[in-house]
């Protein structure tokens, strides 16, 4: 579909500019000497506040190791100057994977995961690697035909994925069974060598989706204790098991999945955001041991320009996309605010493109996070940050929010960026037809 932005901004003055036009307030900041500031979270060092946000290749083997085209994309990402490397989506069990290529984790593969960790680490100089731990729930595919695991009947959802009414929804006895994958996960990602773990609860996946399961029955559903019951006993004993100084426990979360109450997390019944929830949960999580928080907003499959604002892509976005950069630059600095001690990733800025690391040293100045990730960014222009850092970021290596990338992801395929890497482009071509669009 073409859009009616185009977002062309490279300076420091011009992204102030259009932002004035849109009407929103974007930290904008012509000094980025603080990209290079390194951050300590516990005694786990980040070398600069640059970070690369888990993004899948679905590349792995079938058995859930990371392959060839696994250790190629981290490779380049750990050669590329960031300061801290969030491990993409790994799935917990094999009915929670969301491709017949996504990785799992599981004893018959710990060496590969090994000797991927030493790659990033060698690479980068020792760079943190956190293991982002998932169950994909109602987007589950593990032999890329869809077989839901659904946490409750959403219409918004079923809707869009034909999931009939009378679907059978996860059992308490299932959603109990999944505290002992994540626990043994957890204890594998840690005897692989990674620096944390991720407790994923973001873009409707499936501990996401709990949060929101106020229609549900039973302990899993309702109130705000039962809602967020998985993920509060994942991460306290987590924690408490495997949880120390140089062993961070963390959770990428949506902090609002901006869907209309009763079927969306920390929105109202008008759809707008209501974060009190959000702050009392990542309150309790922090209490029980959570270090670091990457915040993200909304789902990909369903409203995608919230947590990946484009110019151009499957609807006209309803708003400007520097709305939802704005939005998720203020969120994480809300939480920040409200939660000083707890580290805080930002997430939004791939769509800012040569502008972002202007707004990137601006929020960090302005103390609206600790961190700042790129997710689609990377997969294109996998040295963002040493360029960044040195001064040198190029316009043209920078990602254009085509989404090509996730066109890939949809298909099953493998994924990357098909306009700067030519590796992706005959991928693009077999699995999504003609070339990639380029806006």
């Amino acid at each position: 579909m073409s859009g009616k932005y185009k977002f062309t901004c490279g300076s420091p003055d011009e992204l102030l500019a259009t932002a004035a036009e849109v009407g929103v307030n974007i930290p904008v900041s012509h000094d980025t000497d603080i990209l290079a500031r390194p951050v300590k979270i516990r005694s786990v060092e980040a070398k600069n506040s640059l970070a690369v946000h888990p993004m899948e290749g679905f590349d792995g083997t079938p058995e859930g190791a990371p392959d060839e085209l696994t250790f190629r994309r981290y490779d380049r990402f750990a050669s590329g100057g960031a300061g801290l490397f969030w491990f993409e989506a790994t799935a917990v069990c094999p009915e929670g994977r969301s491709s017949r290529r996504q990785l799992w984790i599981n004893d018959g593969n710990l060496d590969v995961y090994k000797r991927i960790v030493e790659q990033i680490h060698e690479k980068s100089g020792g760079a943190p690697v956190i293991c982002q731990l998932t169950h994909s729930g109602r987007f589950s595919k593990p032999d890329n035909t869809p077989v839901p695991i659904i946490a409750y009947h959403n219409p918004y959802l079923n809707e869009k994925f034909n999931i009939p009414a009378d679907y059978p929804t996860a059992t308490d006895d299932y959603l109990d069974s999944l505290h002992d994958s994540y626990m043994n996960a957890a204890a594998l990602a840690k005897k692989a060598g990674f620096d944390g773990i991720d407790i994923k609860s973001c873009h409707r996946y499936l501990m996401s989706e709990l949060l929101s399961a106020y229609t549900r029955p039973g302990k899993y559903g309702g109130s705000f204790e039962n809602r967020t019951r998985l993920l509060r006993d994942v991460v306290a004993d987590a924690a408490s098991v495997y949880g120390s100084d140089d062993f961070l426990i963390c959770t990428r979360m949506s902090v609002s999945d901006c869907i209309p109450y009763p079927y969306g997390f920390c929105t109202t019944e008008a759809g707008d955001v209501d974060l009190t929830e959000a702050y009392r949960l990542l309150s309790e999580l922090h209490g029980s041991g959570l270090s670091l928080l990457n915040v993200s907003m909304g789902t990909p499959y369903y409203n995608p320009h919230v947590n990946r604002p484009y110019d151009s892509g499957g609807y006209e976005p309803p708003e400007h996309p520097l709305t939802g950069v704005e939005r998720m630059i203020k969120t994480a600095a809300n939480i920040k605010s409200a939660l000083p001690t707890l580290f805080v990733i930002g997430t939004g800025y791939s769509y800012l493109r040569a502008s972002s690391p202007y707004a990137a040293a601006g929020v960090l100045k302005s103390g609206g996070a600790d961190l700042i990730g790129f997710g689609r960014m990377a997969f294109a222009y996998p040295d963002f940050a040493r360029d960044m850092i040195n001064g040198s970021f190029d316009r043209k290596k920078t990602c254009i929010g085509c989404g090509s990338c996730v066109q890939l992801m949809r298909r099953c395929a493998t994924a990357g960026c098909p306009v700067r890497d030519r590796l992706y482009a005959p991928i693009f071509v077999e699995n999504c037809g003609g070339k990639p669009t380029l806006f």
